[in-house]
C-alpha cells in the first residue's frame, strides 16, 4: 500500500509503502449511481442540502442551487453521483442495509487500494503510461480542454476519452478484479481519518478511525483533475461535511466468515 519514492508525481502523504492483510469483502463494481441514491433520497426524503463546490466561470467555488440532481453538467441515472459528502454516504449505506438486510460500508483505504490495485504495483492498474488513461478511465485529457468552459489552462493527459464531465459509470474498460471507473470520474469516500502520511496505519487492512476524523479519506481521482492526481496510491481529503462535483461514493459489503 502507498508508493515507492521513485513513482512519478509520488506526493508525501503516499509514504511510506507497506503491506496490510485484507480479509474477505465485496466491493461494488461500480461507483454509486445517481439512480440507485434518487431511490434512497426519494423514499426517505433525505436532505443533501442546495450548495456543492463547482466549476463554474473559470473556477472552483461553492455555490447555492447545486447538488447531486443538479451538478451543473449533464448527467443520467447512470452517471455516478456527485456532490456527496461523507455523511450522505454514511446515510445512504445506512438504508441500504436496513432495506436488503445485508451489512452494507464505506470501504477502509486499504481495502479500496486493494481493489483499485487488482494486484498492480504501477502507477495505474494498466500500467505507467498516461497516454493508455483513456481506455480506462476518466479524467482531464484532450476532451475536456476542448468542452469544459475555462479548461483551457489546465494540465491534461495525452489522450481523448470522450466525456468532459462524468461518464456513465462502466464506460470503462475495468481492472482485472472487474471493477470500472478505479481511475478518475469522481473520487470515492473511504471510512478513514486524514493523516499526513502512513506511519502508524493499521496493518490488518481496518479503518484508521484516529488522528483528523473532521477530514475523511477520498480516493481515485476524478474527471476534474490531470494526471498526478488519478495514479492508485493518491490521497485525498475533505471535510466530511463537503459536497464536491469531484466526489462520490463506491459501497462495500461484508462478507460473513
Amino acid at each position: 500500500m502507498g508508493s515507492p519514492e521513485s513513482e512519478k508525481d509520488r506526493l508525501d502523504n503516499e509514504g511510506r509503502l507497506h503491506r496490510a492483510t485484507i480479509k474477505p469483502f465485496a466491493l461494488g463494481k461500480f461507483e454509486l449511481t445517481v439512480e440507485q441514491f434518487a431511490a434512497f433520497a426519494d423514499e426517505t426524503e433525505y436532505d443533501t442540502g442546495s450548495t456543492c463546490d463547482v466549476w463554474q466561470d473559470g473556477q472552483w467555488s461553492e455555490r447555492p442551487g447545486y447538488n447531486w440532481r443538479k451538478p451543473n453538467f449533464p448527467q443520467t441515472g447512470a452517471h455516478p453521483a456527485p456532490c456527496l459528502s461523507w455523511d450522505d454516504a454514511k446515510a445512504y449505506l445506512a438504508w441500504l442495509s436496513r432495506k436488503t438486510g445485508h451489512t452494507y460500508r464505506l470501504p477502509t483505504e486499504a481495502e479500496w487500494e486493494y481493489a483499485a490495485r487488482a494486484g498492480a504495483a504501477s502507477r495505474f492498474h494498466f500500467g505507467e503510461e498516461d497516454a493508455d488513461y483513456c481506455r480506462y478511465g476518466n479524467g482531464v485529457d484532450a476532451t475536456a480542454l476542448a468542452d469544459v468552459p475555462g479548461a483551457q489552462g489546465w494540465s491534461a493527459l495525452p489522450c481523448r476519452d470522450g466525456y468532459a464531465f462524468t461518464a456513465p459509470v462502466g464506460s470503462f474498460a475495468p481492472n482485472a478484479f472487474g471493477l470500472h471507473d478505479t481511475h478518475g470520474n469522481v473520487f470515492e469516500w473511504v471510512e478513514d481519518c486524514w493523516h499526513d502520511d502512513y506511519k502508524g496505519a493499521p496493518a490488518d487492512g481496518s479503518a484508521w478511525l484516529t488522528g483528523d476524523c473532521s477530514q475523511r479519506v477520498q480516493r481515485g481521482g476524478a474527471w476534474g483533475y490531470p494526471r498526478e492526481y488519478l495514479r492508485i496510491a493518491v490521497r485525498g481529503r475533505q471535510a466530511r461535511g463537503y459536497r464536491y462535483i469531484n466526489a462520490g461514493v463506491r459501497v462495500a459489503r461484508e462478507i460473513a466468515p
